[in-house]
């Protein structure tokens, strides 16, 4: 795949404090929200000037990820988001039903009113979201979705299992979420999740 230009809007703009730590989050956020897709080629360069930082913890950063296999070197020592493959992907498919399962039934247990106010309001900027094919943002507001419903859960080790697994499942994202028709089937999905969160059942 050729080089795409490093296009982040949802990304902050990083402060000067535990910069490494930030910049590795940004990243990292970006991986599993659908930010980058398989194949492509980055530059520690394009990702400086993306986040507004120098080079240096931009190169720290990748190099934890790829530590974590959310990059890889080419033959000409290039970083690339790795390509998914079959295999890989029921791997990822499965282990998640799993995990999201066992998180799921710890938070119909958890969850108050105030947690299912933040997720629905969560669901419906992604309905907003799906309905003027604004799929980076709908991508983005995904993530969070996800991510505030593991909150409840307070299963960290659990969580970070899950977050692992988007780190490398989140570039396909932006593959398979191209068109309103995929966006509305997605959320009558999410919808269904609301609806079971709601009704305390962990089942659904």
């Amino acid at each position: 795949m050729t080089d795409r230009p490093i296009l982040l809007p949802a990304m902050r703009q990083v402060s000067r404090d535990t910069l490494q730590d930030q910049v590795y989050r940004q990243i990292r956020e970006a991986l599993m929200s659908g930010r980058f897709q398989p194949g492509q080629k980055l530059t520690i360069r394009g990702l400086a000037e993306a986040l507004g930082s120098s080079p240096m913890p931009v190169r720290e950063a990748l190099n934890r990820l790829s530590a974590e296999n959310a990059f890889e070197v080419t033959e000409t020592a290039r970083l690339r988001v790795p390509m998914m493959t079959p295999e890989r992907l029921r791997e990822i498919r499965d282990a998640r039903v799993a995990l999201e399962g066992l998180l799921a039934e710890k938070t119909v247990i958890l969850i108050n009113d105030a947690d299912l106010a933040d997720i629905s309001q969560l669901c419906e900027q992604m309905q907003k979201a799906a309905d003027s094919v604004d799929v980076a943002l709908y991508l983005w507001t995904n993530f969070a979705f996800h991510r505030r419903i593991y909150a409840v859960a307070k299963a960290e080790l659990i969580v970070a299992a899950v977050e692992n697994f988007w780190l490398h499942i989140g570039p396909c994202f932006a593959l398979v979420a191209p068109d309103r028709a995929h966006l509305q089937r997605s959320m009558e999905a999410h919808n269904r999740i609301v609806e079971a969160l709601a009704a305390r059942d962990g089942a659904a």
